[in-house]
């Protein structure tokens, strides 16, 4: 194959951003290979070739302007600042009467009559990544294009002509990707085009595929996305066999013409940058008010994660107690761990999906837990066993179904989730030889976090992981985190606060240039996100000095959380009017498992801010902003603020298109029905009723209730507190940074003298201090 058909195949399987297992799933965005194109670009090459646009329809700007959503302020301003052909009165008109969609790309299965299209392929990776739950086992050792052509010659549902063609190409892979390459003889451009188009026609599959390179590379050579892409071409190829001669010159045709204008696209895109100017706006109005004062120094300062979650329970702990300070960071604490369970679970990282664990949890009493997970895992076998018997099918049931049943009506009594809980780690160790930490290293790792604190100055430090608690629900983990692995924080702020206990680091910290307050402790404690309760993990090692002050604190974190369920409660339907009715009433929730939504997670996530705590004190933001610690006269040369743009920013810009693809593309990046939901291969994913093809992105239940949408889909709004010039600099050495901002897959904005603005290419634009 040539060169230039080889790149045209890596740019399209690249445009398919990964996904991980549903145990350590990551928010991703699902545009990540495509960063490099302008976002109205990529939108308009997803609608010629999936017939999806990256904005919500004409009707739902319509409705947002009309309901004052959007304001002719902020139609003016999109107008100006992103150079659209349009005038208001023309935007108006589009609202009216929106042109007709374009006729997007078709495959040859698409063209053919009474077939399923690409459910073929779907079911064939279903089955080749299914290790847990199929009881006919795949052959050990055999790629995912062998396995497929192999299952499709032996398949009778298809053509014996199809079968036949099928054998005469190779069994290597690209070997059978150049014949048919050659055979149709398309540019390199239009390839391109073909193969991107084919793969978003398996696109669960093919993100599935993706991410083995991403979390299991060893898994890349015989399961990666070019064994798929493969498999795609070739089923097309076979497809394009059967049409007739004028139906395979229009197929021909399709591919060779190139894209069209953006005209049809450019209306929405002026529409969409409007609306997201009318939160900026609402935003800029909010962080101009002044600020609460704090208290000279507080007597505890409690770290929670950037998480959306935590901005309302932060606003009431400090309402609740003025002694109590808040701080936000990235909440596996700058801990890179991966918890090691003993027993055959595989390590779970408890780290950003875009970093790889260095250190691993000790465990404590592994021969007692091993012993038991043993225990556990053979009665499960035997269960399973029995059911698929021979003669399960006639005996099983009869013996044994009181016992189920009363197992499920025990399920379904009316009991409360309780707070998820982690047990102390025991050491830390290298990942790569099983070696104890070396005290560079721990000296190393609290001086980061610390850091990125800001140097704190309570005596009593609180590192508060956050955790959620749901049953019966698949999508657990994206409850938990939608960042580290899906696993809650409590391991990691316990891992944290040893260290910064530990009495070599603290003796070290001073000859780095941090100097802690006499007496320092620091506690770990779990902020549940479900019920808003927190449970602090005590450490008898803490001075008697600070009783009082851990006293204080969960005095006001019980406070703060009744507060933040009454704010929380009527997005979720909770209507009790106590405060311990409506804790119950939420706890429930975790405990139900019919309840397909126990909390909204991270919905309506608008902004990260990254300023000092005193830039947002007192200020309601409505938990829809990721607030990181950012203390611009600390950081002169700027190598803080590179790297939270570098890891924070992108994080929480991955979370935010996650979210905002769920809900502008819910056929192709949504995770479906909760209801029709039926787990696949254990941990690989969900599927929708009786389809194979593997959902993705958040379920409907996570972004809306019945016909009401809960989730703005908006572009994310970084807010940056420091000098031009600083944010600049990172700009033109960071080209990662460079292409999100430049190619609009999100706004940066700093606090300025006169209140927040914009940057673009052409300089920094003021948000809020115009007027029509």
């Amino acid at each position: 194959m040539t060169s230039s058909y080889l790149d045209a195949l890596k740019r399209a399987t690249d445009a398919i951003a990964p996904v991980w297992p549903l145990d350590q799933w990551i928010a991703v965005n699902p545009w990540w290979g495509l960063k490099h194109q302008p976002i109205e670009q990529v939108s308009q090459a997803l609608s010629r070739r999936a017939g999806q646009p990256m904005t919500m329809p004409a009707e739902f700007y319509r409705h947002a302007w009309e309901a004052g959503r959007i304001t002719s302020q902020d139609v003016q301003q999109a107008l100006r600042q992103g150079g659209y052909a349009y005038s208001e009165q023309s935007l108006v008109g589009y609202l009216a009467s929106p042109p007709k969609a374009a006729t997007p790309l078709r495959s040859a299965w698409e063209v053919l009559k009474g077939h399923d299209g690409f459910d073929a392929l779907a079911e064939s990776c279903a089955s080749y990544f299914d290790q847990h739950q199929q009881r006919w086992s795949n052959p050990t050792g055999e790629s995912l294009y062998p396995f497929w052509k192999h299952t499709v010659q032996h398949d009778l549902r298809w053509p014996k002509t199809l079968r036949q063609s099928l054998r005469t190409l190779p069994d290597e892979p690209m070997a059978a990707v150049e014949q048919v390459a050659a055979d149709w003889a398309l540019t390199p451009e239009a390839f391109e085009a073909l193969t991107h188009t084919l793969l978003l026609r398996v696109n669960g599959w093919a993100s599935w595929c993706q991410g083995i390179g991403w979390h299991s590379a060893d898994q890349q050579p015989s399961a990666g996305i070019h064994q798929l892409a493969a498999m795609a071409l070739i089923w097309e190829w076979l497809g394009v066999d059967q049409l007739t001669t004028v139906q395979r010159r229009e197929w021909f045709s399709q591919w060779q013409t190139g894209q069209s204008t953006l005209d049809q696209h450019e209306a929405l895109w002026c529409w969409q940058h409007a609306y997201e100017l009318g939160y900026q706006r609402a935003l800029a109005s909010v962080l101009a008010a002044p600020s609460e004062p704090l208290p000279h120094v507080p007597k505890v300062q409690a770290a929670f994660c950037i998480d959306v979650r935590s901005e309302r329970f932060r606003r009431h702990l400090e309402n609740a107690d003025a002694s109590v300070g808040t701080l936000g960071v990235a909440g596996f604490f700058g801990m890179p761990v991966a918890d090691a369970d003993t027993g055959p679970e595989r390590a779970q990282p408890r780290v950003p999906g875009l970093l790889k664990p260095a250190y691993r949890i000790g465990t404590p009493e592994p021969h007692a837990q091993g012993m038991q997970r043993y225990q556990q895992e053979s009665q499960r076998q035997s269960v399973r066993h029995a059911k698929y018997a021979p003669l399960s099918t006639f005996t099983l049931v009869e013996t044994t179904g009181i016992a189920w049943g009363w197992k499920l009506i025990k399920d379904s009594l009316r009991k409360q989730a309780p707070v998820p809980q982690c047990e102390a780690p025991e050491g830390l160790f290298h990942t790569y030889d099983g070696e104890p930490i070396a005290g560079h290293d721990k000296v190393a790792l609290a001086k980061n976090l610390l850091t990125l604190l800001g140097h704190p100055s309570a005596s009593l430090l609180v590192l508060v992981g956050h955790d959620s608690q749901s049953d019966n629900n698949p999508h657990h983990a994206g409850l938990t985190c939608g960042a580290c692995g899906g696993q809650g924080g409590g391991m990691n702020a316990r891992v944290a606060a040893a260290l910064l206990n530990d009495t070599e680091v603290q003796q070290a910290l001073p000859q780095m240039g941090i100097v802690l307050p006499s007496p320092f402790f620091a506690l770990a404690a779990t902020h549940c996100t479900l019920t808003d309760r927190v449970h602090v993990y005590h450490d008898e090692q803490m001075p008697e000095t600070l009783e009082s002050a851990l006293r204080a604190f969960e005095t006001a974190a019980q406070r703060a959380g009744a507060a933040t369920r009454l704010e929380r409660a009527p997005a979720l339907g909770v209507e009790k009017q106590g405060a311990t009715e409506r804790l119950e009433s939420m706890a429930m929730r975790g405990a139900d498992w019919s309840q397909p939504r126990p909390e909204w997670g991270l919905v309506n996530n608008a902004a990260l801010i990254l300023a000092p705590r005193a830039r947002t004190q007192g200020k309601a933001l409505d938990g829809r902003a990721f607030l990181h610690e950012y203390y611009p006269e600390q950081d002169p040369e700027g190598s803080v603020l590179e790297g939270l743009m570098m890891a924070p920013m992108l994080v929480a810009s991955w979370i935010n298109l996650q979210y905002y693809a769920s809900t502008v593309v819910p056929d192709l990046y949504g995770g479906g029905n909760k209801l029709l939901h039926s787990v696949v291969g254990g941990h690989v994913g969900v599927i929708e009723g009786n389809s194979p093809q593997l959902r993705i992105g958040l379920p409907e239940q996570s972004l809306r209730d019945g016909d009401t949408l809960h989730h703005e889909p908006l572009r994310l709004t970084v807010v940056v507190d420091a000098p031009k010039a600083r944010i600049e600099a990172i700009i033109e050495r960071q080209p990662v940074v460079a292409e999100l901002i430049h190619h609009r897959w999100l706004w940066l904005t700093r606090l300025g003298e006169n209140g927040l603005e914009r940057y673009s290419p052409q300089g920094w634009q003021p948000i809020g201090g115009e007027r029509e």
